[in-house]
């Protein structure tokens, strides 16, 4: 995968059952190192809303491809996963997206929801969104050069979206995302 511009890794974790709470001290420990690396814009674990079962979704966003590769081959990280096997029930598995798609990142077993869907739950994520901004931030920034306002408007949107929106309206769509159709 050569690119410019971020690059997203999800690493999909199944716990094991009576290890959960080694597993969870584990999780924090690696992302603390990871949030120290170069290039490292931030990171998100989704836990699986039934803790007997399901996995963990950790969502590692790197600034480039060449920072995550770094990530990837450094000891730090070696060391952290040489503990891992006695507390999961399989190998991690693991996806470098660059997009949008990051967040429809289907449960294991199951296909990618259809484009469709994926536009649908976007939507539906980002249109509240730019109502509220335009209502807040709008008389705040309405004398400011037009590019200045909508620069400032467009980072408090991707923001909003990557850090609250998107992880909620996936979580709140899931059925409807991920059910087959037919």
């Amino acid at each position: 995968m050569e690119q410019e511009g971020p690059v997203t890794l999800v690493v999909r974790h199944r716990a094991r059952a009576d290890r959960r709470a080694e597993f969870e001290e584990w999780l924090r420990g690696i992302t603390r190192e990871a949030l120290q690396c170069a290039g490292m814009l931030g990171c998100n674990v989704v836990r699986p809303s039934d803790p007997s079962k399901g996995d963990y979704l950790v969502f590692l966003r790197f600034d480039t491809f060449k920072n995550l590769e770094a990530w990837e081959e450094s000891e730090t990280r070696r060391r952290w996963l040489a503990r891992l096997d006695p507390l999961t029930q399989q190998a991690p598995t693991r996806e470098k997206h660059s997009g949008m798609e990051v967040w429809f990142t289907p449960p294991s077993g199951l296909p990618q929801p259809a484009r469709h869907k994926m536009v649908v739950v976007t939507l539906l994520a980002l249109y509240p969104l730019i109502v509220v901004v335009q209502l807040t931030l709008a008389p705040v920034v309405a004398d400011w050069p037009f590019l200045v306002r909508t620069f400032v408007s467009a980072a408090l949107l991707v923001c909003l979206m990557t850090y609250l929106a998107m992880p909620l309206a996936t979580r709140l769509f899931s059925r409807w995302l991920y059910t087959p159709a037919g």
